[in-house]
């Protein structure tokens, strides 16, 4: 597929278009609104060449201006569209909006893939006129340098939607997972989550500082975490036996933390200020554009040193 649209111009929208962009394809951009259009185009060309300069697309390959371009009209953006990336606000009635003016202008045959973080498929699936395309892939943001794609079908969804999406994203140097159910959050916002509302409750108990419990990820878990799942991880934990003698014999001090987590499912207003409090003293000033700053040059150097230790992975 060499002929894409980015509908939907908000900030994970221009970052799909600069990965698209980068890897050669023509990009069409739409959105509803004509200035979030011209301003995702401005920062999809800005990540374009940034990909490139970073070593982090391949060398000659980056789509011209002239096939990165934004549109005004909806027909125009996905009359030759192959594949569409639906990037519209998280909203069942904004995204079944976006979804009927793609059947109405899109080729019959072109994929169409939501960037939902937690919404169903099965329900964006109601209404349209072609259901057998439609998929979810969703990325972690920033999707230009965050390789995880996570693939959920509906359950009118056809089987080679999901291959072709799969492919699709695995050529553009993505790491596709196929979810074999739907759930609220799909994979990654799920273990996110689960790890969030315990990095609360240690703040707010008072057990840590916050910064502490971010150094705690950052300098500790983080470290593996970069190319080994828990899984893996408390396999080698259990050394020579694995696995199962992790479980037969390690897994029970596990199970007494356990006990001891957090269980609220709505966040304490104590806790939600506590945080809040001790996040404003850490950021000692940086404001939101210097810290996507520095960790977009974060994950390119680590996505380097990630590629060189394990070129095969």
């Amino acid at each position: 597929m060499q002929s894409v649209t980015v509908f939907g111009c908000g900030t994970i929208g221009a970052s799909w278009a600069g990965l698209f962009a980068a890897r050669g394809l023509s990009v069409k951009l739409y959105d509803l609104r004509p200035e979030a259009a011209r301003s995702a185009l401005a920062k999809a060309r800005e990540i374009r060449d940034w990909l490139g300069a970073k070593g982090l697309a391949p060398a000659g390959l980056a789509a011209p201006d002239a096939e990165l371009r934004a549109c005004a009209d909806p027909r125009e953006a996905l009359e030759d569209a192959e594949f569409i990336q639906e990037s519209v606000l998280e909203r069942y009635a904004i995204k079944r909006e976006a979804h009927q003016a793609i059947d109405r202008y899109a080729p019959p045959d072109a994929l169409l893939a939501s960037s939902t973080s937690g919404l169903l498929a099965s329900r964006m699936q109601e209404g349209l006129e072609r259901p057998e395309r439609f998929l979810i892939a969703h990325p972690f943001n920033p999707p230009h340098l965050i390789p995880l794609v996570e693939l959920v079908a509906g359950p009118r969804t056809a089987p080679e939607a999901v291959e072709r999406a799969r492919a699709f994203y695995a050529e553009l140097g993505k790491t596709p997972i196929v979810l074999k159910k739907e759930v609220p959050g799909h994979v990654a916002n799920r273990l996110a989550v689960a790890l969030w509302r315990e990095a609360i409750h240690l703040v707010a108990e008072g057990v840590a500082d916050l910064e502490d419990v971010d150094r705690a990820v950052c300098a500790g878990l983080g470290q593996r975490w970069t190319f080994m799942g828990p899984h893996l991880t408390y396999h080698l934990a259990g050394g020579a036996g694995g696995y199962p003698y992790f479980f037969e014999h390690l897994a029970g001090q596990l199970e007494v933390y356990m006990r001891d987590l957090a269980e609220w499912t709505e966040i304490p207003e104590q806790a939600k200020d506590e945080v809040l409090r001790q996040m404003q003293a850490a950021l000692k000033g940086r404001d939101v554009e210097r810290l996507n700053r520095d960790r977009d040059e974060t994950l390119a150097g680590l996505q380097r040193a990630l590629a060189q230790a394990n070129p095969h992975r």
